[in-house]
């Protein structure tokens, strides 16, 4: 049977790829850190990727918004943030297989056979994978558009990836990896906003990519809103009580934090950290590691990397 052999749950930002010296020291080491988590994953010798993260209404909108996507047989990068547009290779059969053990337990998938994914995905493949050798299986949890399943059902549904992964019929070593969060405030309007500045993106967060009429004018605008916060708001209290929490295995605490407590705390983006309850949900019984923690407002981030071990 195939073998979990490690897990890594790291933040991600777009600042990382536009402006990565305005993370100064702190940022270096970030990014330090992460390579060691590359070169870790290539010595405990990944034969897969499970990478879960979360769209950033790239790829859905209020017009279709899934809970939980799973990529089953391809998967591109949508390049923005200055990423590569990935051509990831998909691990199918054991995509499938997880689509299935879902379904089997009551957890049913959204599954896309020609899947795209933003940054969130794409800037692990950047640090972990960056030649891509090591096939992947993409998940995308909706951590952008209330209502948001509970962090519950994400804890859930890492159960029921660790049922997957221990019946595929395989020798392959697998790992898992999570990427979002933790506290920040990303600068979209909520769907109900009547700020008059607002209602063109939610004119297309409500009607889906389609509607949007001069699309590199749509990005470039995007990109402006971000890059222009030369400083965020980040809750270093928060994050490191987050961090205990993760550390000390104790996910029943987690697993009732609601969204409005997440959003007053973290963010609006805060509510990534459901990415990291699949992991926790899937690696109950393995060690962690905090092995970086900062709070990087240049970054409009705190970002951290977590390190499961058996």
């Amino acid at each position: 049977m195939a073998e979990i052999i490690a897990g890594v749950a790291m933040s991600h930002s777009p600042m990382i790829m536009t402006n990565p010296e305005a993370g100064g020291e702190k940022g270096q080491r970030f990014i330090s850190t992460a390579n060691e988590m590359n070169n870790w994953l290539k010595k405990e010798g990944a034969d897969v990727l499970i990478l879960v993260s979360d769209d950033h209404f790239n790829s859905y909108f209020y017009d279709h918004m899934p809970s939980f996507t799973i990529g089953i047989n391809e998967c591109e990068g949508w390049g923005d943030w200055k990423l590569p547009k990935y051509k990831m290779p998909i691990q199918t059969d054991l995509a499938e297989h997880i689509l299935n053990t879902g379904l089997k337990n009551n957890l049913d998938f959204a599954f896309s056979m020609k899947m795209k994914v933003d940054h969130g995905h794409t800037q692990s493949i950047y640090f972990l994978n960056e030649d891509l050798e090591v096939p992947v299986v993409p998940i995308a949890v909706n951590t952008s558009a209330p209502p948001l399943p509970t962090m519950d059902r994400c804890f859930q549904l890492g159960e029921v990836l660790r049922k997957a992964i221990d019946s595929w019929d395989s020798e392959k070593k697998v790992a898992l990896v999570a990427s979002g969060g933790i506290s920040h405030w990303v600068p979209i309007p909520k769907i109900d906003s009547a700020k008059p500045e607002d209602q063109q993106l939610v004119h297309v967060l409500k009607n889906g990519r389609q509607e949007i009429e001069q699309l590199d004018e749509y990005l470039t605008a995007r990109e402006t809103r971000v890059t222009s916060l030369v400083s965020g708001p980040v809750n270093e209290e928060w994050d490191r009580e987050f961090l205990r929490l993760v550390a000390s295995g104790d996910s029943s605490a987690l697993r009732k934090w609601n969204s409005d407590y997440i959003e007053e705390n973290g963010g609006n983006g805060g509510q990534e950290i459901r990415n990291w309850l699949v992991l926790l949900g899937a690696l109950q019984d393995y060690k962690t590691n905090v092995v970086f923690y900062e709070p990087i407002p240049e970054w409009v981030t705190g970002m951290a990397i977590v390190q499961f071990q058996r």
